[in-house]
């Protein structure tokens, strides 16, 4: 295991027992040594994120793109960091990029969802249930997401909506 990844982890251990200040501490630390990491810059931004802190987030998942532009977990999370700044565009703009970046079926589907999502909140109705459709039939684990996602209540009502949620 490489120094950045011990760094991580200790980030996530210190993260999982609510120890969110000295997380962000020890990658603040560490990317003074390692500022080209974006590993680091990724986990500052969920350290971020769970601070609610989602402005510097975005800057964290958006230096970590620009390290590594072709790592999907940084532009899926930006576009989480830009959904929650009420920036739709964005966030469909940063998923978008991450379904150019080649990754597992897993990840292309949850990109699916979350383009879904944004687009529904953006009242792009027909666009966000095709979306939603391809996540769904392709991976059975996003419906019990789809079924409680505040971000989805504009579908709700959606002939096919109630067929492509359940069980």
């Amino acid at each position: 295991m490489s120094e950045i990844e011990k760094l991580v982890k200790r980030a996530k251990d210190l993260q999982e027992n609510d120890l969110i200040t000295d997380a962000e501490e020890l990658v603040r630390v560490a990317l003074e040594e390692h500022e080209d990491s974006w590993q680091l810059w990724l986990e500052l931004g969920h350290i971020l994120s769970r601070k609610q802190d989602f402005e510097s987030a975005a800057e964290a998942f958006l230096t970590a793109t620009n390290l590594q532009p072709e790592e999907f977990w940084p532009w899926l999370n930006l576009g989480h960091a830009q959904r929650a700044l009420g920036d739709y565009d964005g966030a469909i703009e940063a998923t978008e990029n991450a379904l150019r970046v080649e990754g597992d079926e897993k990840e292309l589907y949850l990109a699916y969802y979350n383009l879904a999502r944004y687009n529904a909140l953006m009242g792009r109705i027909e666009e966000a249930m095709d979306l939603l459709k391809t996540a769904l039939e392709n991976d059975e684990s996003l419906r019990k997401w789809a079924r409680e996602d505040s971000d989805l209540d504009s579908l709700r009502k959606e002939p096919g909506f109630e067929f492509l949620a359940k069980s």
